[in-house]
């Protein structure tokens, strides 16, 4: 298997306050090397097959081993569509894990 470097973009909370003291979102991106990117077409959870029921575009995302970025609530551009993680990343111990991925997220494509 051959991995693609994603870009994943999101907001975090920034240093500086605006007028009403409320912190101000910094939007920050993490580049990680070695991804797996791959239509959900065999759905293993409800809200999986509801979205598929809902006819809606979604992916799961492998990070590989090397990678610890926290990716979690950010976007992702992937053949020509733009996808939103909105699930927490699943886990797997690297010594149960053969393969050089061993985490992934669901991504659901976002309609602007």
């Amino acid at each position: 298997m051959k991995g693609v470097t994603l870009v994943f973009t999101k907001q975090t909370a920034g240093t500086n306050k605006d007028k009403f003291g409320n912190l101000i979102p910094v939007t920050t991106t993490v580049s990680v090397d070695d991804c797996l990117i791959a239509p959900i077409i065999e759905p293993t959870t409800a809200r999986e097959e509801q979205a598929i029921q809902q006819g809606k575009i979604q992916v799961r995302i492998h990070l590989p081993k090397a990678s610890d970025a926290d990716v979690s609530d950010s976007t992702v551009e992937w053949g020509g569509k733009k996808f939103h993680l909105d699930s927490d990343s699943v886990v797997f111990m690297n010594d149960n894990c053969p393969t050089r991925w061993n985490r992934y997220f669901r991504a659901e494509a976002v309609y602007e």
